[in-house]
């Protein structure tokens, strides 16, 4: 951890210390904006009378400073921007290596008890995996980030390539800043890839489109002779002609000019966005699989960074119409939303099957700058090694990720591919379910193409299916006992229709009695064992755990124990072979 602390030291204090010059670069350059501005004026009427030349070059002059001081002011905060982004970027994973996670996206709106697992295993919400894990600065890239973690992949070999991406992507600090730093300048609230996907289905209608090249010279033409006819003539007659003659055709096209204007115009920000952090990957260099493969949809067909550049300027333009002066001289004489609107079709009808891509690039990205966050923040944890035998697991000193190093209590672990149900028994707060949730946990995040907490892990990813949680729900008149039962059947359903699953169960059937529970217990692990399932159970139901002489082949008995001296309890959170010979629920009882 020293090692990944350092570096955010260090580049925190790079990214203050040029936070701060660029302030006072700002500080000098508004001084100078108001000279120059308040210079143009004072030399201008000053001088007008004894030397009009020399009035108007230093006025100019001064205009010109003006002119720079605003675009370099402009610039000079952006930059300032940046790094201060760069520093709490960097402020924020120091306290992240301290566990101190809170101030990141939590992932509320995906929290989903019907999940197959996410609700179980403490993926979203406050104190989440997800909240743990995320760092992304886009919503289409918050998106891609849960997705990985909801429907997390089964095939190694799109495990495997992602690995390879995540861990060369860890190991380039100063690329994954400046993406988070560019992303944060043009922060979007709305989900990008709705807009995006809304673009690509419309379609624009532009009457006389075939001809408009040839229209829009003519009435250039027009204008310019129009308005020279009456510089020195004196008649308007031409210029109204062409305004008339210009003002028919805009009303002939108004529709769509609204129509693209109101699709386009309002994106100019996001768009930004897109281009810097398009720009950003397309130069990362990337040399895996996946990064390679990233990189080279955005050169398909048309640099994606350049096209976008060109929709940004296409817009810019088309803004002018929210001038009002300008936009009206400009659409009488000179056609500014029909050429807009022209080119804006162009680029449309030339990239509207990329939008997606380009889309769906920018939030894989993001969404993996997340996790190779997580990876480089843990140096000491490790990317499993996959297989595509029966099911198995081993794992040594596997740990929960969201337990601080300090107080997280790394335990051995092997499920081999002969066993069909393990049972894990234990007293209160012995760490049987923090155990199940770790499993889980590290399962979800392996499959996902990160690293895992534990100093290796070998397994075959399949889906994780839980149920750990389970609770009523009063709107549907449905009790605990009846949600358990429907979550049970949909566990069954599912090894039924022939996917592979990893089951993990916590003290299941709790909300019926305790014969019905043991004997409902009992026929639901015999018929886990009858289709062939791989289950691990956490129970306080030391009966159950006889059953492991019926099916010694298929059945494995782990415990968790604890000490009692001196009226106190002790705790090691140390995963044993056997079933536990100390319960404590009498003694918590009593001592309450």
């Amino acid at each position: 951890m020293s090692e990944p602390l350092s570096q955010y030291r260090h580049y925190a204090e790079l990214a203050r210390q040029k936070a701060r010059k660029l302030s006072k670069q700002l500080h000098l350059l508004s001084l100078l904006r108001l000279f120059s501005f308040v210079g143009m004026l004072l030399f201008f009427f000053l001088l007008w009378d004894k030397n009009i030349y020399v009035a108007v070059s230093i006025s100019i002059a001064l205009l010109v400073l003006f002119l720079f001081s605003v675009v370099r002011f402009q610039k000079t905060r952006l930059n300032k921007q940046y790094h201060e982004h760069l520093l709490t970027i960097n402020l924020n994973e120091i306290d992240a290596l301290d566990h101190r996670f809170s101030l990141f996206e939590p992932g509320k709106e995906f929290i989903d008890p019907s999940h197959i697992n996410s609700y179980d295993l403490d993926l979203f919400g406050n104190d989440s995996v997800f909240q743990f894990l995320n760092r992304t600065v886009t919503v289409s890239g918050k998106q891609c980030l849960a997705d990985m973690l909801r429907t997390p992949m089964t095939n190694i070999e799109a495990i495997e390539n992602r690995q390879k991406y995540i861990a060369e992507l860890s190991g380039d600090l100063e690329w994954r800043q400046a993406f988070l730093a560019k992303g944060m300048l043009y922060a979007g609230k709305t989900n990008e890839l709705e807009i995006v996907e809304s673009w690509a289905k419309q379609s624009y209608n532009l009457k006389l489109f075939r001809f408009f090249v040839p229209l829009k010279v003519f009435f250039y033409l027009l204008s310019v002779f129009a308005i020279l006819y009456w510089i020195f003539y004196g008649n308007v007659a031409f210029v109204l002609l062409s305004a008339l003659l210009q003002t028919a055709l805009w009303v002939l096209n108004k529709n769509t000019i609204q129509k693209a204007y109101a699709h386009f115009g309002k994106s100019v920000q996001m768009l930004t966005r897109y281009e810097k952090l398009l720009t950003h990957i397309e130069n990362a260099g990337w040399k895996s699989n996946e990064g390679a493969a990233l990189i080279k949809s955005l050169h398909d067909k048309h640099r994606a960074a350049s096209e976008i550049s060109g929709l940004r300027s296409i817009i810019s333009t088309f803004d002018n119409r929210n001038n009002f002066l300008i936009g009206i001289v400009l659409n009488l004489l000179f056609l500014l939303d029909l050429n807009s609107t022209y080119r804006l079709i162009k680029w449309h009808r030339r990239n509207c099957d990329n939008y997606m891509r380009w889309a769906k690039a920018i939030a894989l990205a993001d969404a993996a700058v997340s996790l190779a966050n997580f990876a480089f923040n843990h140096p000491d944890y490790a990317y499993p090694v996959l297989h595509n035998n029966e099911f198995s697991i081993q794992a040594s000193e596997l740990g929960h990720p969201l337990i601080r190093p300090e107080k997280c209590v790394r335990n051995d672990f092997s499920f081999e591919h002969q066993t069909g149900v393990m049972i894990v028994t234990g007293a209160n707060m012995s760490g049987k379910s923090t155990f199940l949730r770790t499993l889980g946990v590290n399962m979800v995040l392996g499959a996902a193409g990160a690293p895992v907490c534990a100093r290796d892990m070998k397994y075959k990813p399949v889906a994780v299916y839980s149920n750990m949680r389970t609770s009523d729900s009063l709107s549907d008149d449905e009790s605990y006992f009846f949600a358990e039962l429907k979550r049970i059947k949909a566990i069954l359903d599912e090894i039924s229709s022939g996917r592979e699953l990893f089951v993990i169960l916590d003290e299941i059937l709790k909300g019926t009695n305790s014969v019905d529970k043991y004997k409902g217990s009992q026929k639901l692990i015999e018929r886990l064992l009858q289709q062939k399932a791989k289950v691990i159970i956490a129970t306080h139901d030391l009966k159950l755990t006889e059953m492991a002489g019926d099916y010694p082949e298929l059945i494995i008995n782990k415990c968790f124990e604890i000490e009692i001296i001196n009226n106190e309890m002790l705790f090691d959170y140390r995963l044993r072979h056997g079933v536990t010979s100390v319960m404590n629920a009498t003694f918590l009882m009593k001592k309450m």
